[in-house]
C-alpha cells in the first residue's frame, strides 16, 4: 500500500478483514453446533462471545474509516461534511453490534436470560437492517452525483457495489427471520436450541460470507481508482516543475 494513500485505505481495509473472518468463524461455529447437539456449553459461549466482540472491534474501524474520508480528509474545515448517510449507518452498525455482544455476555446462562437475549439480538438485527438502508442510500447519493458528470456510468448488474449492499441487506433480512422463529420455537413450544434457526442462521453466514468478499473487492476497486489518481497527479506536478 503506497504511502501517499495509505490514510484513506488502510482503516477500510482492516474493517473488511476483520469482517471476512468474523463471517468465518460465525459460519464455523453454527455448523459444528449444527452437526453436534452435544457441543460444550463453554466452549460456544466463549467462541460467540469472542465473535461479538470482534465485530464490535470491526464497526469501530469502519466508524474510524468514515472519519478518515469524511471528516479529517476534507480540503478545508470550513467545508461541510458529506456522507451523513454513512455516518447514521455507522451509529446504528456500532448500536447492532453492542446489542449484540450483550446477548452473547447474557448467554453464559441461557436458560435463564433466554427471553433477554432474544430481545437484545432482535435489536441487534434491526440495527444492523436499519445501517444497510443507510449504507445503500449514501451510495446512491454518491452514485447519482458521480453519474451526473459521467453519464457513461450507469446503475448495471456488473455493478460490484450495488451487489455488495444488496447481500448485506439480504443477510440481514435472513438473520431477521431466524432470529423471529427462535422467540416462535421458545415462546410456543419452550425449544431453546432449534436445528431450523441454525440452518437459517449457517445460510445468513453464507450470505454475509459472499456479502464481506464483495466489500473487499468494492475496497480493492477504490484502492486502483485512488492509486492511478494519485500517480497521475504525482507525474502533472513531476512535468509542471520541470
Amino acid at each position: 500500500m503506497r504511502s501517499s494513500t495509505a490514510p484513506i485505505l488502510f482503516w477500510g481495509y482492516w474493517a473488511n478483514l476483520v469482517y471476512i473472518i468474523g463471517m468465518i468463524g460465525y459460519l464455523t461455529i453454527d455448523t459444528i453446533s449444527y452437526n453436534y447437539t452435544s457441543l460444550n456449553n463453554t466452549f460456544s459461549f466463549i467462541i460467540y462471545l469472542s465473535l461479538a466482540i470482534l465485530f464490535v472491534i470491526d464497526a469501530l474501524l469502519y466508524t474510524i474509516d468514515w472519519y478518515i474520508y469524511a471528516v479529517k480528509l476534507r480540503k478545508s474545515t470550513n467545508e461541510s461534511i458529506q456522507y451523513r448517510s454513512e455516518f447514521f449507518a455507522c451509529i446504528f452498525q456500532n448500536l447492532g453490534s453492542y446489542f449484540y455482544l450483550i446477548g452473547a455476555i447474557l448467554s453464559f446462562d441461557k436458560l435463564r436470560w433466554i427471553n433477554k437475549i432474544l430481545l437484545f439480538n432482535l435489536i441487534g438485527i434491526f440495527s444492523f437492517l436499519i445501517e444497510s438502508i443507510f449504507t445503500l442510500l449514501g451510495w446512491l447519493i454518491i452514485f447519482r452525483r458521480n453519474s451526473q458528470s459521467h453519464p457513461k456510468k450507469s446503475c448495471t448488474i456488473q455493478n460490484v457495489y450495488i451487489w455488495a449492499h444488496t447481500f448485506n441487506i439480504i443477510g440481514n433480512f435472513v438473520y431477521l427471520c431466524a432470529i423471529i422463529l427462535a422467540y416462535d420455537c421458545y415462546k410456543n413450544h419452550k425449544i431453546i436450541s432449534s436445528n431450523t434457526v441454525l440452518l437459517i442462521q449457517i445460510f445468513g453466514d453464507l450470505v454475509y460470507l459472499f456479502d464481506a468478499y464483495l466489500y473487499h473487492e468494492c475496497w480493492q476497486r477504490d484502492a486502483d481508482k485512488l492509486i492511478t489518481y494519485t500517480e497521475q497527479e504525482s507525474d502533472k506536478n513531476h512535468e509542471n516543475n520541470k
